[in-house]
């Protein structure tokens, strides 16, 4: 993996300084390309950025000696990386399969047109195309892509709204998140590295509020798809294809081969992949010492019991259950039933209360009135929804250019 981002100087400087005290990884000449920390009591070292990158890569120099009496780990091994595995006849390695990832390889089209056309029949991709322009005929949309220096005002404003937009749909899930625990970190380490042109942000802007903003690492020709978060009151116009689709013609323009999807297996990723693979937790150990041996051994039973456990997505119910010891409180409004009346003509506002769905206290009518936009496309701008006062019911009339309706609730 050449230039692999997780790996470099600043990318270590920043996780050093959050997760180690500033520390500088510690060197192997018989282990290159990667620094170490060393477990507080046993000779084990694990890789800078622990388990918090999307790819980890080394190179090994049968040559050095340094490993001996000693165990290393490294995270995350992608088997697509080409790495280079010749080693000392005492240095082993495991090889604990983790996570299964997935990959779009893009070199054998000439453009995203042409990998489309072979990835997805013609109605998915009209869908695709209804969608984004669903979108733009409904709201002030803007997409904006930053890949270099970003002055911290944007950059501010860009990842307020990305942490809200991952607040809003954690709590929704009610699953605690470990990129929100760890925010400080993330927004240090995006900016140094949109500095150095080694990550990329993408957004979708409704009035220049990010309604999705999406994260990605890069090499040389890889682009790792990192985190990426939607404001689920637009759940219908599928905001999440459409980022793949600006980011897929991004690569095609800059000479991207390989679209990385990372580890976890989701619908989305099996429909927009070609290839799969496996990351792997590697450990190296001394095989000539009694100590580093069973470290290893040891090492390398944990990984496997906790594969196991995810195999029975008992890691799906640990989550829950953090966020509920955690005492986090959902900001979600139950759900509640109702139906939609189509009115032939417009009724009389005389007695109704105009309001405004941006107002929290009318939140729960959003992707009520978003779901009718995508369904009957206007601008959302010429739209006007009331309040009705004297109904039995909690009621509402929303009312456009080309549709007029009453939500009636149970």
């Amino acid at each position: 993996m050449k230039n692999n981002p997780f790996v470099s100087r600043t990318f270590t400087a920043v996780w050093s300084k959050h997760f180690n005290a500033s520390k500088q990884g510690l060197i192997f000449k018989s282990i290159a390309n990667v620094g170490f920390v060393k477990n507080s009591v046993f000779p084990l070292y694990y890789n800078v950025g622990k388990n918090i990158t999307n790819g980890m890569s080394y190179s090994v120099d049968v040559e050095e000696k340094d490993f001996k009496g000693k165990a290393f780990l490294i995270h995350d091994v992608p088997t697509y990386f080409d790495l280079k595995t010749q080693r000392p006849s005492s240095l082993k390695c495991f090889k604990i399969p983790q996570y299964k990832g997935f990959l779009a390889e893009l070199n054998a089209f000439e453009s995203y047109d042409a990998f489309a056309k072979s990835q997805f029949k013609s109605n998915t991709r009209y869908k695709f195309r209804r969608n984004q322009e669903r979108l733009e005929a409904c709201f002030d949309i803007t997409y904006s892509i930053y890949n270099e220096s970003i002055d911290t005002e944007t950059y501010s404003v860009i990842m307020n709204g990305f942490k809200a937009l991952l607040t809003k749909r954690f709590n929704t899930l009610q699953k605690d998140n470990d990129i929100l625990e760890t925010w400080e970190y993330y927004y240090d380490l995006i900016f140094h590295m949109l500095q150095e042109k080694r990550a990329l942000l993408i957004t979708i802007s409704n009035k220049d509020k990010p309604i999705g903003v999406s994260l990605s690492f890069l090499s040389d020709t890889t682009m790792f798809y990192a985190i990426t978060s939607f404001d689920t009151d637009y759940y219908r116009f599928n905001l999440g294809h459409t980022t793949i689709i600006k980011l897929f013609h991004w690569c095609f323009e800059n000479g991207y081969t390989i679209y990385d999807f990372s580890k976890g297996e989701y619908e989305y990723k099996n429909r927009w992949t070609n290839n799969a693979y496996t990351y792997e937790n590697h450990v190296l150990y001394d095989s000539t010492s009694i100590i580093a041996s069973a470290i290893a051994k040891f090492i390398k039973t944990k990984y496997a019991f906790k594969q196991y456990l995810r195999d029975k997505n008992v890691n799906e119910k640990y989550v829950k259950l953090k966020f509920v010891l955690k005492g986090k409180k959902t900001e979600t409004v139950a759900r509640r039933k109702y139906v939609i009346e189509k009115l032939e003509a417009h009724a009389d506002v005389n007695a109704m209360q105009l309001i405004d769905i941006e107002n929290k206290t009318y939140a729960f009518l959003k992707p009520i009135i978003f779901d009718e936009l995508y369904k009957n496309p206007e601008a959302i701008s010429g739209l006007c929804v009331y309040e009705i006062k004297d109904s039995s019911k909690d009621s509402y009339y929303v009312v456009g250019e080309k549709s007029s309706y009453m939500v009636l609730f149970d």
